[in-house]
């Protein structure tokens, strides 16, 4: 393995899973791109959006296996490692420029 190689990009937060999805919703809602440009936005929202169900449904499952208090009466949650949703991760990549 080559240890120069570049790492594959990180996965968008939520937080910016949410601010593509709003600016391809107004893109889509002004009306100025062709059917082609359209479709490809589409697709980019699909994409969007199942990363987006996938970090809520991790977060879900944190939330889940809360374990009980620490001794300073904090919250201790176990991680959530499922070995899928791991691969389902790594997997995950921000849409290449020609699939916008």
């Amino acid at each position: 393995m080559n240890p120069n190689a570049a790492k594959p990009p990180a996965p968008p937060t939520f937080e910016q899973v949410l601010e593509q999805l709003d600016e391809i919703v107004r893109v889509l809602e002004a009306g100025d791109t062709t059917l082609e440009e359209s479709l490809a936005k589409y697709e980019q929202g699909v994409t969007l959006l199942k990363c987006g169900y996938d970090q809520l449904r991790l977060a879900e499952q944190k939330i889940l296996l809360l374990a009980g208090e620490d001794g300073d009466g904090k919250p201790v949650a176990k991680p959530f490692e499922h070995p899928d949703l791991d691969r389902a991760n790594s997997r995950s990549r921000p849409p290449r420029k020609s699939e916008y």
